[in-house]
């Protein structure tokens, strides 16, 4: 009875994960367009005219929220002059996919674009590139900056929690500046049971944001250019901003700043009491500024104990592929104990990849094992790696594990997460005037921003595995009991 039970769980739990990846599994990508919405089959796009089209929006195709109902926006600075734009037209164009927003703010000409891509990740046209423009249209120099603030709802979560990649499960405010902006965050619906996920990504070298922040609404829609962020605080009304600093624009110059956010795909592996998933922050090692090598990638991995037992000397690593590497060295990491119920732990690695002088296509591959089940089955992520002229080139082998360092592991890692409810605000009833009261500031903090601990989602890929003794010994003694009758009632035949 226990062994089904298990095997019971395992599927549940499969179930649960798979809906987190493939909820959006639609082929269709045409594209349809009204007045104030464009969409395929995967993901919907739209504007909203009551603010002369200066805020957006979007959901999947199944009306998920993705982000709130059009309190997105775009923020300029001019010579410290700072406000959200109101845009004076829309254009849609369905054969480039794209929504044109023009306007005008203190002196600059600004241009905002939302366009459906092709995720590389999912390989769907499920993913909008955020783009804004500041022109200098005067016949003098302007300080600009530009603010790009993402109000983040999945599902009826307005209080959406994120993993981070290199910082793992933020549900307080935190910022990150320079080095430390982060290549890709996902954002889920809940942190322990998600069904709906999405992925935030930015550009690297000089594109990049100069900060990003992961706080809440009543902060972020307020006339700051740079808001302040209070780590005390838990997210409440959840936001990202990405912020690029005030740099001056002579005349003719232009600031130009991009981001992206659509659905996510996790791939996993959920035949077993140890569920394994992983995901990718992009499909290719992007060739960098200067033509010498790679801009790095990065790989998460979520765990999670979906059986009746607790696993102990739980296990994730990565084997990889010849001319690839994590960055700090580490393919392995390892946890004591993974208690059931715990939640799920996430680990991040960030990849570098030796300047190739052919085109690659390799294979990453996320193993997991416990000293319960075994190892079980492993998860293929696949990258381009284009061709740089001049390198050498490197032959293709098998993924090549690492030399395995373990990363130390807290208690905190094998901890559930407990995701706050909504606070029931009120944002489609908000005008243009600024509040200047932090709602949150009464809200606990019901888990802080903890080192790579984090969420799932899955599609099986391989049998169940068991470790346990006590499920095979009623296995085998069942088989021998049926040999038995049967050959006690052909014995009777006879």
């Amino acid at each position: 009875m226990n062994g089904l039970l298990k095997k019971v769980g395992v599927s549940a739990a499969a179930l649960v994960l798979a809906a987190s990846s493939t909820a959006i599994a639609v082929s269709a990508e045409e594209v349809t367009v009204n007045d104030t919405h464009m969409k395929n089959g995967h993901i919907d796009v739209f504007v909203d005219g009551t603010y002369s089209t200066s805020r957006f929006a979007m959901s999947d195709s199944q009306g998920n929220h993705l982000l709130f109902d059009c309190t997105s926006r775009f923020f300029s600075s001019v010579d410290g002059v700072v406000d959200y734009i109101s845009f004076s037209d829309c254009d849609i164009n369905s054969s480039t996919k794209t929504f044109t927003l023009n306007g005008k703010y203190k002196n600059t000409d600004v241009t905002a674009t939302l366009r459906i891509v092709c995720n590389t990740v999912t390989g769907k046209e499920d993913t909008v590139e955020i783009t804004m423009t500041t022109l200098n249209s005067d016949s003098v120099d302007h300080n600009v900056g530009s603010r790009i603030m993402l109000d983040t709802q999945l599902g009826d979560n307005d209080r959406a929690p994120y993993r981070v990649t290199g910082i793992g499960e933020v549900t307080k405010r935190i910022q990150c500046t320079g080095d430390n902006v982060p290549l890709s965050y996902n954002t889920f619906d809940s942190l322990t049971n998600p069904k709906i996920v999405t992925a935030g990504t930015f550009l690297s070298g000089s594109a990049k944001p100069d900060i990003v922040q992961f706080t809440n609404y009543e902060i972020s829609k307020q006339s700051v250019f740079i808001p302040e962020v209070n780590t005390n605080y838990s997210l409440g009304d959840s936001t990202v901003n990405a912020i690029w600093n005030v740099r001056t624009l002579a005349p003719g110059q232009s600031l130009t700043c991009r981001t992206y956010y659509g659905l996510s795909a996790i791939d996993v592996s959920a035949n077993s009491e140890l569920a394994l998933g992983a995901n990718k922050s992009t499909g290719e090692f992007k060739v960098n500024e200067d033509g010498t090598g790679y801009e790095n990638v990065s790989v998460m991995s979520f765990l999670q104990n979906t059986g009746i037992y607790d696993l102990s000397n739980v296990e994730v690593s990565l084997q990889l592929p010849n001319g690839v590497k994590t960055a700090d060295g580490t393919a392995t990491k390892s946890y004591s104990t993974l208690t059931t119920g715990s939640g799920v732990i996430q680990d991040s690695w960030t990849l570098t990849a030796d300047p190739s002088g052919n085109v690659r296509t390799v294979k990453v591959i996320v193993k997991a094992k416990s000293d319960q089940t075994g190892t079980v089955d492993p998860v293929e992520l696949a990258f381009n790696i284009p061709a740089i002229e001049g390198a050498p080139e490197i032959e293709e082998t098998q993924p090549a594990t690492e030399p395995e360092t373990t990363a130390p592991v807290t208690e905190d890692n094998t901890q559930a997460t407990t995701v706050p409810a909504d606070d029931g605000n009120d944002k489609q009833s908000e005008t243009k005037s600024v509040s200047t009261t932090d709602e949150a500031t009464s809200d606990e903090s019901t888990s802080d921003s903890t080192n790579d601990s984090s969420d799932g989602s899955e599609n099986s890929n391989g049998a169940i595995q068991t470790g346990h003794t006590l499920p095979v010994l009623i296995v085998l003694s069942l088989f021998v009991i049926a040999t038995s009758a049967m050959y006690v009632y052909k014995k009777k035949q006879g």
